[in-house]
């Protein structure tokens, strides 16, 4: 059973875990498990056949900058 989750927003930082994704998994269309996981500050991990794709950390004022 999956617990959906409402559309949602955040600022913060994305950062790309693999740049090498492609050689990793081969072709751009691919079949396997995808993982979603959200922890309660907003960080969300993305992970595609146990690998770590993307990375958010959100900014805690929810501005881009700290000046903001």
């Amino acid at each position: 059973m999956i617990n959906p989750y409402p559309e949602s927003h955040q600022q913060g930082r994305i950062s790309i875990e693999n740049c090498n994704f492609h050689k990793i998994l081969g072709d751009k269309n691919i079949e396997g498990d995808l993982g979603i996981q959200i922890a309660r500050d907003g960080r969300i991990w993305i992970c595609i056949n146990g690998v770590a794709f993307i990375r958010f950390s959100p900014h805690p004022n929810q501005k881009m900058s700290k000046d903001e």
